[in-house]
Formats: structure tokens, sequence, C-alpha cells
């Protein structure tokens, strides 16, 4: 036998190898099933705040039907009753501004974030997601978006900003010391490139799977950053 020339401590170690090669090939045939990602990973463990995007329009005609004049210290809601005119530019960005959010919140929700809607004076701590819909003009410069103007563009541009919470004064961006005298038409605007920012690509009318979509995207965004930075959003 294979076994009879070798001595008995030798025997004794080649089994153990046999063995553990065996033990090896079956191991590679069944693949251990990954582990639920748990509840204390600090990367779920940030607070994440959504502010709604910035998405400006040309201020609705005169006495038009479907949009009464707002009492006197009266806020204006966030979402505009069923009897508004779905046409007039200012009702359909306050649509998608508010449909963009309530998606984003709960994408984030259902992944494990403790997310809400940000308000005025949001904690110390934590990520705030910021957005800005833009658009390019003719010499390719970045302009806010004006829903309803003279541009021609079939798409949006849409800018999101990841800022740490214990930084709040950073911008998103900034107006442009020189500004085209064409008032119809977005100001151009000057990004922040000194925080996280991705741009995202959008129709003017977007479905709710394009909207959704792009919010599972600045989901994985968010997910990626705070992985390569689990301390820097909870100090």
């Amino acid at each position: 036998m294979f076994f009879s020339s070798l001595q008995p401590a030798k025997i004794h170690i080649a089994a153990r190898m046999l063995i553990t090669l065996l033990f090896l090939s079956v191991a590679a045939l069944h693949p251990a099933k990954a582990k639920p990602q748990s509840t204390d990973d600090p990367v779920t463990t940030v607070p994440v705040f959504v502010s709604d995007f910035e998405l400006l329009s040309v201020p609705p005609p005169p006495n038009s039907p479907g949009t009464p004049a707002a009492a006197p210290n009266q806020q204006k809601p966030k979402t505009p009753p069923p009897s508004e005119d779905v046409e007039i530019p200012s009702v359909q960005a306050r649509r998608l501004v508010d449909f963009f959010t309530a998606t984003l919140v709960e994408t984030l929700q259902k992944s494990g974030y403790n997310t809400r809607r940000a308000k005025v004076q949001n904690p110390t701590k934590g990520a705030l997601l910021r957005g800005v819909f833009a658009e390019p003009d003719a010499k390719n410069r970045i302009r806010r978006a004006l829903l309803g103007g003279s541009s021609a563009n079939p798409r949006f541009f849409l800018y999101v900003g990841i800022f740490n919470l214990a930084r709040p004064d950073q911008p998103l961006y900034q107006l442009a010391s020189e500004q085209p005298a064409n008032i119809r038409y977005g100001p151009v605007i000057m990004l922040n490139n000194y925080i996280p920012l991705a741009k995202y690509e959008l129709d003017k009318n977007p479905s709710e799977e394009d909207v959704r979509k792009i919010c599972a995207q600045i989901a994985a965004s968010l997910a990626s950053l705070l992985a390569a930075n689990p301390a820097a959003f909870t100090q």
C-alpha cells in the first residue's frame, strides 16, 4: 500500500492532508451564503436627510385658472392640490420635486438608512443630500434649469451633492459673476467641486421608472461614500 513505506508519524500527517484536501473539494462545490447586512453597520446608522431639489419655473400668468392667490402670511403647500392646472410650469416643477424627494427617502429607508426629509434646522451629525436641476446652454455653460423657459433642451442635468452636517455652510453651487441678459433662461452656475457630487440626466417629463432608477443610483453613491469614510459623518 501507499502508506506501507512511511513511518507512523508520517502516515498520520499524510492522512490529515488527504482529509483536508477532500474537505476543500467538497466546500468548493457548496459556496457559503452571504451574511445579511447587520443593523449595527456604521454605514446605515448615519442619519441621512434629503432636501427638496431645486427646480425653478417661470411665473404663472396673472389670474391663471387653478392657481388662486395665497392668503397673506400663508405658506404655499409643497404638493399642489388636484384642482391646479398641471400644464402650468410651477405646478409641474413642484410635483416633480415632491415626487423626487419622497422617492429618494423611500429608497434610502428600504436600504436600511435612517432617512427623513430635511428641515430648516438639521442636526449637526449625519449626511445631507442636496440637488439642483440644470442644463447646458449653447456655449456649454451650466445653467440652473427654468422649467417653462425658452430653453430647447429636452433633458435636465441633475447634480446631487452629499454634505457633511458637521460642516453645513458648504454651498452646492454659486452664481457666476457674469450673467447673460436673457432672464427667460436660468442663470449660469458654478458647481462646488470640493464636495462629493454626481451628475444624472433625465427627461424634462420623466417617468416614474426614470425617477426611481436615479434614486437607486443616488443611494448607491451614498453607500459607496459612507463605506469608504465610515467615521466621517458620525464625528
